[in-house]
């Protein structure tokens, strides 16, 4: 069952364009930051945990055969801590990114190309105006997965609905035209008459 988050601010959107990794093919993807003082936050992680629980015992009716990782708070959890967790060398996300400090982290990701709306529910079709530091609502569904040997459980991500901007992460978001341009109140250079005579043109 799908379920959509409340407006939350994200980090490394692929929305508009799918992005391709080294292992793998090109996917659409999102992360969402899930404050942990939040308490309706609080609550939608309540619900991500019970839908991630649901399918791992829709998939495994073996209680044996299910992956043992936690759902939320280990490293390959699908609902990492952002004060805690670390990546695959070792490194915490945290020191990586300090504004993932006092969040819940949850990546999301499809193949097919999600729905990516504003706040009145009009289309988005420039990747520019999603970027990491902006705030969203996200529709995702948790799946159980096994492949090559690896079990677990992930999220699909199913539509993006961009609510607000805000101070972009890193080098992410947009530019404003006052950041880079002083207003101009001199008067525009011209040529003067007897400069034109000499164009030979």
């Amino acid at each position: 069952m799908a379920i959509t988050s409340p407006a939350c601010r994200v980090s490394y959107p692929s929305v508009i364009t799918p992005r391709a990794y080294a292992d793998g093919d090109a996917k659409y993807s999102i992360t969402r930051m899930l404050d942990k003082k939040n308490d309706e936050d609080k609550k939608f992680i309540e619900s991500l945990k019970k839908q991630c629980m649901a399918a791992i015992e829709t998939k495994w009716s073996n209680e044996k055969a299910r992956p043992r990782l936690p759902i939320i708070g280990h490293d390959m959890s699908p609902i990492k801590d952002g004060d805690q967790a670390c990546d695959k060398q070792g490194i915490p996300l945290a020191e990586k990114h300090p504004e993932y400090a006092g969040h819940w982290i949850i990546r999301a990701g499809a193949t097919k190309a999600p729905v990516v709306v504003d706040r009145a529910r009009k289309a988005i079709e420039s990747a520019n105006e999603i970027y990491g530091g902006c705030w969203c609502r996200v529709n995702l569904n948790a799946y159980a997965y096994e492949f090559n040997g690896n079990k677990g459980v992930s999220f699909g991500l199913n539509g993006v609905q961009k609510i607000d901007d805000d101070e972009g992460f890193g080098s992410a978001g947009p530019r404003r035209v006052e950041d880079m341009f002083e207003e101009e109140t001199s008067k525009v250079y011209t040529f003067s008459d007897d400069l034109m005579d000499d164009v030979p043109f």
